[in-house]
């Protein structure tokens, strides 16, 4: 059995855990799982997880289309109908009257709505799954290394080591794209990628022909590398991840920043829309 954190081949096992085979290396002295969970559990970075159906982005599970509005955006209507109930503003009136092209009700959207949500989220799918296919990977894996080795991040083999506040880099090889993100538990919150999934509402962030994937839609598997640098202060850790982010080149990058729309001052229409990405990038 090949070591996982240093890649000898002189290791020796080291007993059962859960049913998985346990090894110990003898010359980094680090002990690992290896094989196989029975059942619906597999490994990934030394960690036990539990088979679904989004283990692996597909077109079939990207997008499962519902009528049901988001808790955040239902949050956001009760907002706007007690701050402008009295007010006839035109921009706000499909959430103020129901029903409407959009809203069925303060729950639901309406049929025509989803329908043509559907669309424009395969669209975007497909458009960004074209977009990766022309990328170049010798020239993603030059700067990936390179940004690793100038901002001496640590790669990573095991989830367990990463229970630090710090910045990480999820690396997604197949797509030539990686996201950089912020956490004080990294463990945990690559874990919540890897569980969650993007609300269908906000699949789209942006014109269709410029949203970017969200990190939440791909899954375990679609994670090949992680690299993680320990930060300890907030204030240090959230200047970082902005500043990481804006160093990387963005073609390559599937973070969702930025400062809106660009197209209003109003912040509330920025919020409306849900759009926080500057990025020009185009998928045709």
């Amino acid at each position: 059995m090949i070591c996982i954190y240093c890649g000898s081949n002189h290791t020796q096992k080291n007993g059962n855990h859960n049913g998985l085979q346990r090894y110990r290396c003898m010359d980094c002295n680090k002990r690992f799982n290896a094989g196989k969970y029975e059942g619906n559990y597999f490994i990934h970075f030394n960690t036990r997880l539990k088979k679904t159906d989004r283990n692996i982005l597909t077109r079939e599970n990207y997008c499962i289309s519902t009528n049901k509005i988001n808790s955040a955006e239902k949050s956001f209507i009760k907002r706007i109908n007690e701050r402008y109930k009295d007010k006839e503003i035109k921009f706000y009136q499909c959430y103020l009257k129901f029903p409407n092209e959009i809203f069925a009700d303060e729950e639901h959207y309406s049929d025509e709505w989803v329908e043509k949500h559907y669309k424009n989220c395969m669209k975007n799918f497909d458009l960004n799954m074209k977009y990766f296919e022309s990328l170049d990977y010798n020239d993603f894996d030059k700067k990936l290394k390179l940004f690793v080795k100038k901002n001496r991040f640590i790669e990573a083999n095991n989830l367990d080591d990463l229970v630090v506040s710090g910045i990480y880099i999820l690396v997604l090889d197949k797509y030539k794209q990686i996201y950089i993100g912020m956490s004080d538990n990294i463990r945990k919150r690559i874990l919540n990628h890897w569980s969650r999934k993007k609300d269908f509402d906000r699949l789209i962030f942006g014109k269709v022909e410029k949203s970017i994937l969200s990190i939440d839609s791909f899954g375990a598997l679609d994670t090949t590398r992680i690299f993680y640098k320990k930060v300890n202060s907030f204030f240090n850790i959230f200047s970082s991840e902005e500043k990481y982010v804006k160093t990387f080149d963005n073609k390559y990058l599937l973070n969702r920043v930025g400062g809106g729309i660009n197209a209003e001052d109003d912040e509330e229409l920025r919020n409306l829309e849900l759009i926080a990405s500057r990025k020009t990038r185009k998928l045709e």
